[in-house]
């Protein structure tokens, strides 16, 4: 009698705990969702659809609204002799690069070159370049010109104090022997005005200047040209 008895508390209690795990076990996090609102709902017809805006198109308009678009560089080289613009000109055209001539007066024409006398022999040049390069100075290159063939150029200058400066910033890296000239052009002679120059363009332009070591070639104001 008293196992029947226990047996039905137990199933009592079974029961009990089953109709109220609603309240023992934690329940589901209860969504909710957001109301929708019938009236604005709005169905597009076909012409409505094919107006939309395509993807592409919209990623190609935000494409061309970010991408920094290239600045026109503009620059001046010179000044040279009535021989050496022909040969500049010549060169240029190889290049296929276009030029407008400036005519300088006598102020203009005055630069002050920066430089190491000529070597003996070009291997001579190239090794003493690649010296001057291990103590830092990279703005340099072997002249190729006849008349100052293996001279180390380091810069020239219309402002005799920007020359000045680099003698003594040349002098600091170790470099013991370096020169400071003036070059005067003469009457009638000329530079080459450039617009809008790509960075490919510049970088064929610095190219030339170890067969024209006298003339400068340095950016400039757009507004200039």
């Amino acid at each position: 009698m008293k196992r029947f008895f226990w047996l039905l508390v137990l199933i009592n209690l079974g029961l009990l705990a089953y109709f109220n795990l609603g309240y023992i076990l934690p329940g589901k996090p209860e969504i909710k969702l957001s109301e929708i609102n019938a009236d604005k709902i709005k169905l597009l017809s076909q012409t409505e659809i094919n107006a939309l805006p395509e993807k592409s198109a919209l990623t190609a308009a935000a494409s061309t609204e970010t991408e920094p678009q290239p600045t026109a560089a503009c620059y001046e080289w010179g000044i040279f002799s009535d021989t050496g613009l022909a040969n500049a000109q010549k060169a240029l055209t190889k290049l296929a690069i276009q030029a407008t001539t400036k005519e300088q007066d006598s102020e203009q024409q005055k630069r002050y070159w920066v430089y190491r006398p000529p070597l003996k022999t070009a291997a001579e040049a190239q090794k003493k370049a690649a010296e001057l390069k291990a103590l830092g100075v990279q703005d340099l290159f072997v002249v190729q010109e006849e008349k100052w063939k293996n001279a180390i150029s380091f810069g020239i200058f219309g402002d005799e104090q920007l020359a000045t400066k680099l003698v003594q910033q040349l002098q600091a890296k170790g470099v013991k022997i370096v020169e400071k000239t003036v070059r005067i052009s003469g009457l009638g002679h000329h530079s080459l005005l450039f617009s809008n120059l790509t960075e490919n363009d510049i970088d064929e332009l610095k190219k030339l200047k170890p067969n024209f070591p006298a003339a400068e070639l340095k950016e400039v104001s757009c507004n200039e040209n």
